[in-house]
């Protein structure tokens, strides 16, 4: 099917545009949430409340004591509920100075980190040719003729 001359030229600029906005998304999120994993490694263990809900978009948290108070924080982005239900009981690791930062202890090992990292590596190698492809090609049509 052919879709008409020149049509192509204006789709892939729009298309590369998204995908780049895609790919500034993905270093977004997944960059600082597994900076956060690798900070809470070796942090403070505390046993917690899980409290469901969509844990990958960051909307689950636990509740635990500290210093004589409940606590309860927001679980970050992309953490993996591995079967948690609500009232379950889990290990969590969290910042001595800010207890809000909190991570489920199975979720701050390497193998999560590197996932975490692997997203937007892989969303980069998927897209470069393409924008290279499109640059190259820009290049060797000159500049826009007048009509």
């Amino acid at each position: 099917m052919s879709t008409g001359p020149g049509r192509s030229r204006r789709v892939r600029p729009a298309v590369l545009c998204a995908a780049a906005a895609l790919l500034v998304a993905a270093y977004a999120v997944c960059l600082p949430a597994a900076w956060l994993r690798s900070e809470l490694r070796d942090a403070e263990p505390a046993t917690a409340t899980f409290h469901g809900g969509a844990c990958v978009l960051g909307r689950c948290s636990v509740t635990f004591p500290l210093a004589g108070e409940e606590v309860t924080a927001a679980l970050p982005l992309g953490t993996r509920a591995r079967g948690h239900a609500e009232g379950d009981t889990v290990e969590v690791r969290h910042a001595p100075g800010d207890p809000r930062r909190v991570a489920l202890a199975e979720d701050t090992g390497r193998g999560t980190v590197a996932a975490l990292l692997a997203v937007p590596g892989a969303a980069t190698v998927l897209t470069l040719p393409g924008a290279v492809a499109y640059l190259r090609e820009r290049r060797s049509r000159g500049p826009a003729q007048p009509a």
